[in-house]
């Protein structure tokens, strides 16, 4: 499937690109992207609505302390893009359509190397390996833009929490609440729902979404699908309220912000208790149903200050609550930091830093303590004790360097502190590459 998704690529820019002439403005693909504006064709393309794009990533990882052995893991993704502007091609004002394609292949250190993390140290590797159909979705903008409308198979990071994805660590990238919530899911899995946003005014907008809850989205048999199979498990709802800032009174020192909050319909296991409030561990029991997943969120980034070089300095800041019934991370806080342009002679690169906390939920570490009593009662008959878990920590160090627009390497470090949120497992320090390249 990656080489059919390579050579869709190819035969593409191929046919629109031959014997094209050139235009007098190239849009500046040239300085942002490796293959610029295929003599012109590009400009045309998006002149009369169409914008073709083309992405690979991939991202190194090797444990140099912590799992149970050291091991090494590359994983990466290819994506491909498109969006139709209808507005262009058939005067169809505020209408577009848009088509994303992503391969994921490769193995994950954590599991390689058994780090015991509650998080990837390797983002890309999300949803593991196969093809997916991303999004499929028309938007309609509406009066001015006060109304955009989105219906169909998107994921729902494109919409809610919109935190970007600079960092290699799953923890400081994109949406947090997609990795622990039950029936919420992050690129590159799609979920068939539609989103609302209003915007009364320029510094801030109203969200609300609805998807369907349907843990089919997650098989890789189904990714070019239009649609799971099987019955939904529910009805995911979303709210999003966001604004901007300045602290400057003008666009020097921008700042973005947002709270927001879901609420899921359908039944999911509790983590770690039957029908009868017992541990599972102990009873042998199914888990008991809870009826809905609900949860809230916050983020927000600012910036503080400019450099001379064009870059300055942002500060970021993330939490989510989730559901201590159904989540196994109910709780996660991440603070870091960006600074663009660190030098003048390179005004393209970035300077991450962040830290975070994941909590695990108190259930499951009351039900390891009721399972460690009553095996301690019945003179260690029922098995190995049961690790009783808190916190995960976990810090990320990186450098974004462009070599050539639209190629840039990210060497990072990562420390994990009580990984899995125990103090059985040794504390990991991981070495990371990430490669980017835009076509």
């Amino acid at each position: 499937m990656r080489i059919k998704i390579i050579g869709i690529a190819a035969i593409t820019w191929l046919a629109v690109g031959a014997g094209t002439p050139a235009m007098a403005q190239d849009m500046n693909y040239s300085a942002t992207t490796l293959s610029g504006n295929w003599g012109g064709v590009r400009q045309r393309l998006h002149d009369d609505g169409v914008d073709l794009s083309a992405d690979y990533v991939g991202e190194f990882a090797h444990n140099i302390s912590g799992g149970k052995r050291k091991a090494s893991a590359y994983a990466d993704q290819i994506h491909i893009g498109a969006l139709f502007d209808f507005g262009k091609l058939w005067g169809w004002s505020g209408g577009s359509l848009h088509i994303d394609l992503n391969d994921r292949n490769g193995p994950q250190l954590d599991q390689k190397a058994a780090l015991g993390t509650l998080l990837e140290t390797q983002e890309i590797y999300g949803a593991g390996h196969g093809t997916r159909l991303t999004r499929f979705y028309y938007e309609q903008q509406l009066w001015n833009d006060l109304i955009d409308v989105k219906l169909g198979r998107m994921d729902i990071s494109d919409s809610f929490f919109p935190f970007s994805c600079n960092f290699q660590n799953l923890n400081f990238c994109g949406s947090l609440p997609g990795y622990n919530t039950q029936g919420w899911y992050n690129w590159p899995v799609a979920q068939t729902g539609g989103v609302l946003r209003i915007n009364p005014g320029r510094t801030w907008y109203v969200k609300l979404g609805i998807f369907q809850a349907n843990k089919n989205n997650l098989l890789q048999a189904r990714g070019l699908a239009f649609a799971p199979t099987g019955k939904n498990q529910g009805t995911l709802s979303l709210f999003e309220l966001g604004w901007k800032t300045n602290l400057a009174g003008n666009s020097d020192l921008p700042g973005s912000w947002a709270i927001g909050g879901w609420h899921n319909s359908g039944n999911y296991p509790n983590v770690a208790f039957d029908s009868n409030e017992q541990p599972i561990a102990l009873s042998g029991s199914a888990a008991k149903l809870e009826n809905s997943v609900s949860g809230t969120y916050a983020m927000g980034q600012q910036k503080v200050l400019n450099n001379d070089a064009g870059g300055g300095l942002s500060i970021f800041g993330n939490f989510m609550k989730g559901d201590s019934k159904t989540d196994l991370v109910d709780e996660k806080i991440s603070l870091g930091l960006f600074y663009e342009a660190p030098f003048a002679s390179r005004p393209h690169d970035r300077i991450g830093f962040a830290i975070g906390r994941d909590h695990v939920s108190d259930l499951i570490d009351a039900a390891a303590r009721q399972f460690n009593y009553a095996d301690q009662l019945s003179g260690f008959a029922l098995g190995p004790r049961m690790p009783t878990p808190g916190y995960e920590y976990v810090t990320e160090l990186n450098y974004k360097a462009q070599i050539i627009p639209g190629a840039y390497l990210m060497p990072d470090i990562q420390y994990i502190h009580h990984p899995g949120g125990t103090r059985t497992k040794a504390d990991a320090t991981v070495l990371g590459l990430r490669i980017a390249l835009t076509f």
